[in-house]
């Protein structure tokens, strides 16, 4: 089947429960596809632990949509991905560390036009010079996605502790982190090559921050008012 996603046309097997998650991507025009993901190449020695056939399919067309997204400006982030007046922002971390939680509280304290666009595997784009997010059908097990867009205005690591502090990482720090949200190992020295290139993109465009929090409302004010500050400073 033929699907949009991140403003790629890409041919996505429909076994594995694909076609389902693919529902709202689907594509009826007649473009080439930039992306081809081959059922055939599946490989399951990579997923130690997965039994299921649907979990493999999810799993593995996920792998080789983001290796391709590489050769288009592009790349997966471990992260949940929200708007707001406009405006994409992202929260991620280690597994536990509360990105659903807060954006759930974003949703709660900022108004009804907050929408979670992916809550766990938003694709991001540069094109033209700006860096857009964009919903996903690999979405993580609740399933939360939209097929929209929005332009980057910030990434935020989350670190739960007793009191509510944000700031800016430097461009090394957020390399670090950066790296360990990719979402899969990439398998090949030239998708390495291709990612390093898209980090240095992003960081160089895009704030990054830690945000030390508790689950509450005044963290969600925090990052939010932090974030929003810092991108109309940079024009984004």
């Amino acid at each position: 089947m033929l699907c949009k996603i991140a403003e790629l046309i890409t041919e996505v097997p429909m076994a594995g429960g694909m076609a389902l998650r693919c529902r709202d991507y689907l594509y009826d025009g007649d473009a080439t596809a930039d992306i081809v993901i081959r059922e055939d190449a599946y490989d399951p020695e990579k997923h130690p632990g997965i039994f299921s056939a649907d979990q493999l399919a999810y799993m593995e067309s996920g792998r080789q949509f983001h290796s391709r997204l590489l050769e288009h400006n592009g790349l997966y982030l471990h992260a949940s991905a929200v708007v707001k007046d406009g405006k994409a922002f992202l929260f991620s971390g280690r597994s536990g560390a509360g990105k659903s939680t807060h954006t759930s509280l974003w949703q709660q304290e900022l108004g009804e036009d907050v929408v979670v666009i992916n809550d766990d595997k938003p694709a991001l784009r540069c094109l033209d010079g700006v860096w857009y997010a964009y919903g996903t059908p690999w979405c993580g097990k609740d399933g939360i996605n939209r097929n929209m867009k929005a332009p980057l205005a910030g990434i935020c690591f989350l670190k739960q502790a007793k009191h509510n502090q944000i700031r800016r990482l430097s461009a090394q720090e957020a390399l670090q982190r950066l790296l360990g949200q990719t979402i899969w190992k990439v398998y090949e020295v030239k998708y390495l090559d291709l990612l390093m290139a898209r980090m240095d993109e992003l960081i160089t465009n895009i704030p990054v921050f830690e945000l030390e929090n508790r689950p509450e409302a005044a963290a969600a004010q925090l990052s939010y008012t932090t974030m929003r500050r810092t991108a109309e400073e940079m024009g984004l």
